[in-house]
């Protein structure tokens, strides 16, 4: 019904044919004969052509009123698009474990939102499994894992290489043979990975040791379970927490020794009493990635997350 209503609208502001058709650069015949057709598909007239200039019908009021509201409501929906597109406006959510927040929210996420202030930006901790069922519900556009996704569903992005290390309590026995393997603040900064040949040390070396560890379904325990079946060792598993920070405040409790990521060690306020070592196995080496689902457009506040997220881990010596 509101076909070729821009020309419908147009004579109606010029009241003439071929004042519009002029303006529209089209010969005012076909002006005329492309309305009229129009009139006819509709079943009543839009114009009186018998006044001079010509007027609306009672019908062409109602018409032309329900164009204005068309044009309105377009007018405010490209409002908004250019709002969203230039992030003036707009609403990004991110799901991540604790240990991927802990790394990227005195960083990424704060520089975001400042360069950024308009984006709601809604970041919910959580696990990885937890995490791709709200990134499948579409309650969250990104989320960040090591945990490896269907990339036939999934885009993925690389965003950092990691290292599994173990931070055991400093006056444990084991740790006296081990001081030159030990590491230190400057290693965690210059990158674990590099370290590897002159610092990293067996899991059996760790074989009496009691563990705290993470619940069966987070992928850390999984790559933690299968450094130990590599060496073919039953861990001493005293206790199972929901996360990695809790974890590691029971080791400086004194109460075992726990795994994490290298990232995560230059968040912690404090090394006091704690001894790290890099582990030596093909499970301990592992990569973040970004993740959203194919099926939706990746929105500009979503390109600009990935991207400052990529540039800012360039930036940082941690490998």
């Amino acid at each position: 019904m509101f076909k070729n209503k821009e020309y419908v609208f147009l004579v109606y502001k010029e009241r003439s044919f071929s004042k519009a058709a002029e303006k529209l650069h089209i010969s005012q015949p076909s002006l005329s004969s492309t309305i009229k057709k129009l009139e006819d598909k509709i079943g009543l007239p839009i114009f009186n052509r018998k006044t001079n200039p010509i007027s609306l019908t009672q019908f062409g009021v109602e018409y032309i009123l329900s164009i204005e509201k068309i044009i309105e409501i377009e007018n405010r929906m490209h409002s908004l698009v250019s709002d969203v597109d230039k992030l003036q406006k707009g609403h990004l959510s991110i799901g991540a474990s604790s240990l991927s927040i802990s790394y990227f929210v005195p960083e990424t996420i704060a520089a975001f939102k400042k360069a950024h202030p308009y984006i709601d930006l809604n970041i919910l901790e959580t696990s990885t499994l937890k995490s791709k069922q709200l990134l499948d519900t579409g309650e969250v556009d990104l989320i960040i894992t090591n945990r490896p996704l269907d990339t036939k569903e999934y885009e993925k992005i690389f965003l950092y290489h990691e290292h599994l290390i173990l931070a055991i309590p400093s006056n444990y026995p084991v740790n006296k043979n081990l001081k030159a393997k030990q590491l230190n603040r400057e290693d965690f900064k210059n990158g674990v990975t590099y370290l590897l040949n002159k610092k990293s040390v067996s899991i059996s070396e760790f074989a009496d040791v009691p563990f705290i560890f993470l619940p069966k379904d987070n992928y850390l325990r999984f790559c933690t379970d299968m450094l130990f079946e590599e060496k073919k060792i039953l861990p001493n598993i005293i206790l199972e927490v929901e996360e990695t920070a809790t974890a590691y405040n029971f080791v400086q409790y004194g109460l075992g020794a726990t795994i994490f990521g290298d990232t995560r060690v230059l968040g912690l306020n404090t090394y006091k009493q704690i001894a790290f070592y890099a582990i030596n196995s093909k499970y301990a080496a592992r990569d973040a990635f970004i993740y959203y689902k194919k099926s939706v457009l990746r929105t500009r506040a979503m390109h600009e997350f990935i991207e400052m997220s990529i540039s800012r881990v360039k930036n940082r010596p941690i490998t």
